[in-house]
């Protein structure tokens, strides 16, 4: 029979009780699950989460003084009989993701987080009612993550058809041009085989490129269905190449640095370029919408031994602190009075951390904001 602690998540969730907000921060955006324990002498204080940071500063409470009354304080034994079935009903009954295990020393044994719990269902369950709750409370969730993902899907086509629009722009301008000079040439007595085959071929170019340019949206756009190996840069070209001409249109300039040789990552391409366009399709509508002179959008891409960086900053005045907290957060929008969905930025997070490609975190930086993504390297 598994016990929890055989199945629980131990390296990177754990901080000692005297350890600075600093510290803290920097542990829970390495286990990425939002959250870390806090350990006196080896035994579990207390379990701390981002929204419990968020209002010890709200409050300008230090994480070593008075914190802990914020905290999630549910510690239970892994020394249970039927020890899946004693942790999904906990989850139940407290409708919370994740409990704190303490061994028989009453010592940290680890974090047992309820979706690690779904691998092992069936071992030691032993009452039906309960799996069938667990799997409408799964069903539910999974229902509601694809309503965000059609939500998602809806509020960027707008931005989408801008995009295409943008693109097609020049091309249907010169076909328009060809059209004239052809209209001058007959005119003029002027069309004979050889002026006729050069527009031809002109004309027949620019819709080719009109043509690969629907092919390279609907590529785009298709999920992955598996993982796989993938070069971050060119992903991240990708999603340049979907805004490119809606940037400048707008006349924001794009400067673009990628060091050599960075090692290959495995996951979602589609997904991860699709985050990408996502925060600068958002740097784009705040430097419009302010009306930045000289508006431009930086983004870096570099490694270091443990995980690859990749920064987005633009210099559209950064976020106001009211709202910094909030930007990631499911239908949170400055820009709801100009129809912003707020789920954007939100769904940025949500595909790193559900496909497991890393944090994305904002801070104000240069009289703008900047986006750090952090993909670790395994």
């Amino acid at each position: 029979m598994t016990k929890l602690k055989h199945i629980a998540e131990v390296k990177n969730f754990y901080i000692d009780y005297e350890a600075s907000l600093k510290e803290a921060i920097s542990k829970m955006n390495q286990n990425g699950n939002g959250s870390v324990v806090l350990l006196k002498d080896d035994f579990p204080v207390a379990m701390l989460t981002q929204s419990d940071i968020i209002n010890a500063l709200g409050e300008k409470i230090d994480l070593h003084l008075s914190i802990y009354h914020y905290a999630t304080q549910l510690l239970i034994t892994a020394k249970e009989d039927n020890p899946i079935e004693f942790a999904l009903n906990l989850f139940l009954k407290h409708n919370i993701r994740r409990i704190v295990l303490i061994d028989g020393e009453n010592k940290f044994a680890g974090v047992m987080l309820q979706e690690k719990l779904f691998e092992y269902l069936g071992e030691d369950i032993y009452t039906l009612h309960l799996k069938a709750q667990m799997d409408k409370r799964l069903e539910k969730r999974l229902e509601n993550e694809y309503l965000l993902m059609q939500q998602s899907k809806l509020a960027t086509m707008g931005e989408m058809i801008g995009h295409i629009a943008h693109q097609w722009r020049q091309p249907l301008s010169q076909l328009g041009g060809i059209f004239m000079n052809l209209d001058a040439s007959y005119a003029h007595k002027e069309l004979n085989p050889k002026v006729m085959s050069e527009h031809i071929e002109k004309g027949n170019a620019l819709i080719k490129y009109m043509s690969q340019t629907i092919d390279d949206f609907r590529h785009f756009f298709e999920p992955n269905q598996t993982e796989e190996y993938f070069d971050v840069p060119r992903y991240v070209q990708n999603a340049i190449h979907i805004i490119e001409a809606s940037l400048t249109y707008y006349h924001i300039s794009l400067e673009v640095t990628s060091q050599k040789d960075i090692p290959l990552i495995k996951g979602y391409a589609s997904e991860f370029s699709q985050v990408i366009l996502n925060i600068l399709d958002n740097a784009k509508d705040v430097l419009i919408e302010r009306e930045v002179p000289s508006p431009k959008i930086k983004i870096k891409v570099f490694s270091n031994e443990n995980q690859i960086i990749i920064t987005i900053q633009d210099n559209a005045g950064g976020i106001d602190s009211v709202f910094i907290d909030k930007i990631f957060d499911i239908y949170f929008s400055t820009k709801q009075k100009k129809g912003g969905s707020g789920l954007g930025l939100y769904m940025s997070k949500l595909i790193l951390d559900k496909k497991g490609m890393g944090h994305i975190n904002v801070n104000n930086v240069n009289n703008g904001a900047c986006f750090t993504i952090n993909i670790p390297l395994t």
